[in-house]
Parts: C-alpha cells; sequence; structure tokens
C-alpha cells in the first residue's frame, strides 16, 4: 500500500478527471477515505492552521520506517478538533506540545498530510470538495 502523499503525488500528475478518479479508485483505503473525510467534510473544523513554531522536521524519517505512521497517528486529532471537549479542555502551551509530538512521530510528508486536513486544504491539484463529492456521494454533505 502506497503512502498517502504518494497517492496525492500520483493523483496530481494525471492529466483528466477521469484519469484522478482512476487514481482514487486504484489506491482506494480506509485511510485514504479518512484522510479525504478529515480534509473535506464540513463538520470537522480545527484549532490548529498552522505548523507549530519549535517543529522540527526529520528528513532521515522516510518509506515508512518512523516509529509511527499516519494510519495509527490519525485517531489522535481529536484533541485539535475544534468543539471536542478534549481538546477545549487542552490549554494552548499542552495543544502544542502534543502536535509537536504527533508531527515529529512521523515522516515529513505524512506531516504535511496532517497539516492539510487542519488547513481543509491538502494543496494537491484537482483535489477539491467537489471532486471528492463526487467520488465519494455519501461522504460528503
Amino acid at each position: 500500500m502506497k503512502n498517502i502523499y504518494e497517492v496525492f503525488d500520483e493523483f496530481e500528475m494525471a492529466w483528466s478527471k477521469q484519469e484522478k478518479m482512476k487514481v482514487i479508485e486504484r489506491n482506494l483505503s480506509p485511510l485514504l477515505v479518512e484522510v479525504l473525510r478529515l480534509t473535506f467534510h464540513p463538520d470537522f473544523q480545527w484549532k490548529v492552521k498552522e505548523y507549530p513554531e519549535n517543529y522540527i522536521e526529520d528528513y532521515t524519517k522516510h518509506g515508512g520506517l518512523s516509529e509511527c505512521q499516519l494510519n495509527t497517528e490519525l485517531r489522535k486529532l481529536y484533541m485539535f478538533q475544534s468543539g471536542n471537549p478534549t481538546a477545549e479542555k487542552l490549554t494552548e502551551r499542552k495543544q502544542r506540545e502534543l502536535l509537536i509530538q504527533l508531527l515529529e512521530s512521523i515522516e515529513p510528508r505524512e506531516a504535511e498530510v496532517v497539516m492539510g486536513i487542519f488547513r481543509k486544504d491538502q494543496g494537491v491539484d484537482g483535489l477539491t470538495y467537489e471532486f471528492v463529492k463526487e467520488a465519494f456521494p455519501e461522504m460528503l454533505p
């Protein structure tokens, strides 16, 4: 299975909407669906929009060799969700510390995917709310 950022790279290189749809179909996984849902569903709003100041990218982590991977870390995103009772109880400092720990535990390219979730935009050409709504009509309102 490819990393999500590899799927996004392939998606971006596809020239037509049909080719982009085929990339999604070929790489369909529960992780990809969850990343798209967290990124584009309006019910998910995030307290974080930018990398924390003290975040350090560790480019020695690559190809699934980091201690954690995106698929295991996604379940922790509730700590940064606006309106989530746990997230609302965390101080800004504690939330920043947890975010740095999460981002530094995964590959930098996976950290980019997490930040894309928080910004509600993965920064991938053609990967829009409208595209995801068409690909997964039941997922988005």
